[in-house]
């Protein structure tokens, strides 16, 4: 059986107390959804791969696609 994770990252989060007006800074530094638990009830992770990210800009995000077995 196979997973399909997805995790959002955004750098702003490092800017705290330094927040722009509607940054989602405070929500999205940290990956959504925890792999941990998964990993402890005997998921495996086969694959990682990042798309998006890149930025000119001081606000950089992305996403982890992540794929997690179990047999």
């Amino acid at each position: 059986m196979q997973k399909l994770v997805t995790i959002y990252l955004d750098n702003s989060v490092y800017a705290k107390g330094k927040m722009i007006v509607g940054s989602f800074a405070d929500k999205h530094g940290l990956a959504e959804e925890h792999l941990q638990p998964l990993l402890s009830d005997g998921w495996k992770i086969v694959s990682v791969t990042g798309f998006g990210g890149g930025s000119e800009g001081l606000a950089v995000r992305g996403w982890l696609a992540v794929v997690l077995e179990k047999k």
